[in-house]
């Protein structure tokens, strides 16, 4: 059994409660340590309530579960109860008087990671109940609403239980939920990249938080995989280079992560391990989370709790003008390079640091003096958004002119049109130890957890493939996206899933300017961090939270991050023109057409960075636009709505 006790009903009222109390204290004292005798006290309490709330149950094939464990929240569900068709998830708290919102949220999540993770409740209407047992009485709902499965959260008392049991078996189907295949089910939990860099600061693995499935299996074995690189490199004492690839949302900075942090927190090979990134919110935004986490759960000074974030996770720029002199050694053999395509070129280069190099060729001067080094790249197709950003094909440059290096590589990467091996067709002579290595290449999704093929259809659409987009969207479970003109209808879509711990959020391209008169204001530029940092990080309620819905974020600083339901603002920086997409950038007062190929793929790659950015879903509002606004042409609003409905995208309703 997963959960710690599981029964028919009518096998549930004929145990004994102490009975039942044993076996359940025998499970929590073999895998937990804490105030047993009170969780004693309490089960008693709990399991009184349910058997008589349960006594006088219309059908005797219903089904009881106490204690399934949630992986990914690191918690229990206290009890589910099969009626017939429906999941109805309970959570007690025995001696309340009252129900706080924090109780409330608590209950909604456990209901929303079943319907997401849990592979017996998928499909399944799911109902939260929180029980405060000596709270006031309250009557049980006349009707229950559903969003995406899932009803608001039930309060009642003790006294009250069986009262919402029976107006939930009202509204049941005739089919009944099989307990023992529930309780056998898989739960695969995918944890946002938040959540993941918390967890595996504290010393969890890439296997523990996440899923247990084949998309897991194949994560798991990239991660050792880079290990084991890592361990060789050491050993045989030699430099080496390993490119990890895979569409956005595939598990590429949770593999990072878990290499620089997983374990003896950070000790890969027994040396210091750190990531670094060239995008500044993605390393403040990870940084506090990791610092507050810490200092909660060790007790340390928020300083200190900083001090060890920020060794671990360091921005690009700041390690290389640390270790610009020749005699400076970093102190890291393993270095994790995040986005590794959006690394700069010799140009960008002697701007910034005063050296016509580019970034990979002094990462291989700098790390090429340490007697052994791993540096581990993480690769996103089609992602690069900043002119200066040369892609695969700049590692290529920089492998060819340093000695002593090898490079480990997907041949699905080598064959990529921007890819290593593009370099080496024009590039004669070059001698590059190449080491084949399939294990490199992430092929599932991760982030879009309700839609595997979601990176595919994106792919599709901003590849100007308009009908295998729709044959793409017409596989998946869900749509691909959502679409509306109506920019309030978005919000309330929006609003209404913001529940429990999961965040919505707005976005839109840097490029759009002109959307500040639909009136959405432009994104915070990439070094006000504190106002990104509080956009992911502060909770529901507090208008610095992206939950306000009054702030979008662009490209350049979500990019990396992610959030549960994303509500994209799509500009008239990319327009449709019946036959492609067509990139533009605002000259005022008028819009200039993005002329040359790099300029235009980056604006094409922007909207596929905003895309991909929701875990849970995503909403697309287009303006109507304004005929008396050259710059913001109906007929030009109207062909992207109707290239994307023709994509595969739903009306909100």
């Amino acid at each position: 059994m997963k959960s710690y006790l599981a029964a028919s009903v009518p096998d549930f009222l004929t145990q004994p409660t102490e009975e039942i109390v044993g076996r359940l204290a025998i499970r929590v004292g073999s895998e937990h340590s804490g105030n047993e005798s009170q969780q004693i006290r309490a089960w008693r309490v709990q399991i009184d309530l349910l058997k008589e709330a349960l006594r006088n149950a219309e059908s005797d094939r219903w089904g009881i579960l106490l204690e399934l464990p949630l992986l990914r929240l690191g918690r229990r569900i206290d009890t589910i109860i099969l009626i017939n068709d429906v999941v109805v998830c309970v959570e007690f708290k025995i001696g309340a008087a009252n129900f706080t919102g924090a109780d409330v949220d608590q209950a909604v999540d456990y209901a929303l990671c079943l319907r997401d993770f849990h592979a017996a409740s998928h499909g399944k209407r799911i109902i939260p109940v929180l029980c405060s047992d000596q709270a006031r009485r309250t009557q049980p709902p006349e009707s229950i609403d559903f969003i995406d499965d899932v009803s608001p959260c039930i309060r009642t008392n003790g006294e009250g239980l069986p009262q919402v049991l029976q107006a939930i078996a009202g509204l049941s189907g005739d089919d009944q939920i099989n307990w023992q295949a529930y309780d056998a089910a898989t739960y695969s939990p995918t944890p946002d990249i938040v959540t993941a860099a918390r967890s595996l600061y504290s010393g969890h693995s890439v296997k523990e938080i996440g899923r247990a499935d084949a998309t897991a299996e194949a994560l798991e074995r990239t991660a050792n995989r880079l290990k084991e690189i890592a361990e060789e490199a050491r050993r045989d004492q030699k430099k080496v280079v390993c490119f990890v690839t895979g569409e956005p949302g595939s598990g590429k900075t949770l593999l990072g992560l878990d290499l620089v942090f997983s374990g003896t927190a950070g000790l890969v090979a027994e040396e210091p391990a750190a990531l670094l990134s060239g995008n500044r919110p993605l390393v403040f935004v990870l940084q506090a989370a990791i610092a507050e986490d810490a200092r909660q759960r060790e007790g340390i000074k928020a300083d200190e709790a900083k001090r060890r974030a920020q060794q671990a996770l360091q921005t690009l720029l700041g390690y290389l003008k640390d270790h610009s002199d020749a005699d400076a050694h970093p102190p890291e053999n393993v270095i994790v390079f995040d986005e590794a395509q959006r690394a700069w070129d010799a140009d960008t280069g002697l701007k910034l640091l005063g050296r016509a190099k580019s970034e990979p060729e002094l990462f291989m001067e700098i790390m090429g003096r340490l007697p052994w080094a791993c540096l581990v790249c993480l690769v996103g197709s089609g992602q690069e958004i900043n002119r200066g950003e040369g892609g695969l094909a700049l590692w290529g440059e920089a492998l060819a002119k340093s000695e002593g290096w090898s490079a480990h590589i997907s041949d699905r990467a080598l064959a990529e049109r921007a890819g290593l091996l593009g370099f080496f067709d024009i590039a004669s002579g070059a001698d590059i130890s190449l080491v084949n290595d399939p294990d490199l290449h992430l092929n599932s999704n991760l982030r879009a957890y309700r839609n595997n093929l979601h990176g595919a259809w994106v792919a599709a659409l901003l590849n100007g493939e308009i009908e295998q987009a729709r044959e793409i969207s017409r596989d998946m479970e869900h749509p691909p996206a959502l679409i509306t003109r109506n920019l309030s209808a978005m919000k309330a879509w929006l609003q209404a899933r913001r529940r429990g711990d999961q965040r919505v959020g707005l976005l839109a391209s840097s490029g759009a300017t002109r959307l500040v008169a639909e009136g959405i204001p432009p994104s915070p530029r990439s070094d006000d961090l504190g106002t990104v940092t509080h956009w992911f990080l502060k909770p529901a309620g507090d208008f610095r939270s992206s939950n306000a819905l009054e702030t979008p974020l662009s490209e350049f600083v979500c990019q990396g991050l992610e959030i549960d339901y994303a509500g994209l603002c799509w500009g008239n920086d990319l327009t449709w023109n019946g036959a492609e997409w067509v990139p533009r950038k605002m000259r005022a007062p008028n819009w200039q057409l993005l002329k040359k190929d790099d300029a235009r793929q980056y604006r094409i790659n922007t909207y596929r960075v905003l895309l991909t950015r929701g875990r849970a879903g995503t909403v697309v509002y287009v303006p109507h636009g304004d005929e008396n606004d050259r710059t913001r042409a109906p007929k030009e609003f109207d062909g992207i709505y109707d290239v994307l409905k023709r994509a595969g995208c739903q009306l909100l309703s």
